[in-house]
């Protein structure tokens, strides 16, 4: 007889059921079986699985910092417009009657 260790929950015909990592006695043929398809383990031999521990939970990813926008280009000054004559000689030139 060889004490075993199942490494997940499985049902054998002639051993019965197992829950995962339920140790038990059982015939010496079929602990080979069971052990050769990794559905368990000797209990003498160092675990090869043991049971999982509840996982922390992970902390929240920071949000990605938002690119700084890009200046936008100054429009380039349009040409200022000639200044209107005011002076009596400039008001001559253009047409323009006393």
């Amino acid at each position: 007889m060889t004490k075993i260790r199942a490494l997940r929950q499985f049902s054998h015909y002639h051993a019965g059921s197992f829950n995962q990592f339920e140790v038990r006695v059982v015939k010496d043929e079929y602990a080979e079986a069971l052990i050769g398809m990794g559905l368990a383990e000797e209990v003498q031999a160092d675990p090869i699985l043991k049971p999982e521990p509840e996982p922390e939970p992970e902390p929240e990813p920071e949000p990605e910092p938002e690119p700084e926008p890009e200046p936008e280009p100054e429009p380039e000054p349009e040409p200022e417009p000639e200044p209107e004559p005011t002076t009596q000689v400039d008001l001559e030139k253009k047409g323009s009657k006393k």
